[in-house]
């Protein structure tokens, strides 16, 4: 099982191969999981890039249906880009494109394994939890969209999806994975389980214990299925009284991004109990996802995790 750690190219490629030596020397890591926002050649990391994390685009549904009115309406601001924050483009194929694009980067990285999300969100429906569409709605075009992105490219690396607490993949229920594994027609194909995101989706957890209790129970029901579980993004977010809140008072000022990462807060586990769990799974990575506010803060997270999980 490699060991890894996520990274954007926000950073500049000297800065990431400076945390890549820190990370490697002090906890260990065997290289990054990266997800791109620039246009910066990255390969001067190359060797040390394991994983691709493909860009997610929240209302990318609506724009392969081509229901720009809502689109319109969902807009967060003036700025002429907030169009492809959303959707990935203007147009469908714009979208489509964009996605081929970032298979081709991942291929040239040599990445071992891709991730995409499996799901879709209006952010109004981020307040609510009122959404439009349901998960089977959001997998059968999620196959679509793989399938046709995949058709003319020839790649080695595997592809992994990852479970959300939207509409779309939470990997509840073997039903959600015996689909994709039907439908989906490039064969390279596993799931990364996001811990955080699984306890995302039941607002009734209170403390770690629950939390670990709902884990287990959820990936134990997935019987069989389970083995296909070839990632974990390893991380704790425990929000559902905050959501409670949210949907029984929407506030009048809404800022969405720091709404969701009130929801989806990419804590440390410290409940050492993850660790039977993990050992459950027939893993090739264990990815460290954190958000850090700051170097140190970051720092802090990895080694806090480390100590948990190696004591």
């Amino acid at each position: 099982m490699k060991k890894l750690f996520n990274v954007s190219d926000f950073y500049e490629n000297e800065d990431i191969l400076k945390k890549i030596k820190n990370y490697r020397d002090k906890y260990n890591f065997q290289g990054v999981e990266l997800i791109k926002f620039t246009e910066k050649n990255n390969e001067p990391i190359k060797n040390h890039v394991i994983g691709y994390h493909m860009r997610f685009f929240p209302m990318w549904v609506d724009l392969y249906l081509n229901k720009n009115e809502i689109i319109e309406r969902e807009l967060l601001s003036s700025d002429p880009q907030e169009y492809f924050y959303l959707c990935g483009g203007h147009k469908r194929e714009e979208m489509i494109n964009f996605y081929r694009e970032e298979l081709e980067r991942a291929k040239n990285l040599e990445a071992e394994y891709v991730v995409i999300h499996m799901c879709n969100v209006r952010p109004s429906e981020t307040f609510t939890y009122n959404f439009h569409y349901d998960d089977q709605e959001i997998l059968k075009y999620l196959v679509e969209i793989i399938n046709e992105i995949f058709e003319e490219g020839n790649y080695k690396f595997q592809l992994l999806l990852e479970n959300l607490w939207w509409p779309g993949l939470k990997l509840h229920s073997k039903k959600e994975i015996e689909y994709i594994l039907k439908n989906i027609k490039y064969k390279n194909i596993g799931f990364m389980l996001d811990t955080g995101h699984m306890l995302n989706s039941n607002l009734e957890l209170k403390n770690s214990k629950e939390a670990v209790e709902y884990l287990d129970t959820t990936i134990d029901n997935l019987g069989e299925y389970k083995k296909y579980i070839r990632g974990v993004h390893l991380n704790y977010s425990l929000s559902g009284e905050y959501v409670k809140s949210i949907i029984k008072n929407r506030p009048e000022e809404e800022n969405v991004y720091m709404h969701i990462s009130k929801i989806d807060s990419h804590e440390v586990f410290e409940d050492r109990r993850i660790i039977e769990i993990l050992k459950k799974l027939d893993l090739k990575y264990l990815v460290y996802e954190f958000i850090g506010y700051t170097e140190e803060d970051l720092e802090e997270k990895i080694a806090k995790q480390d100590s948990t999980l190696f004591f």
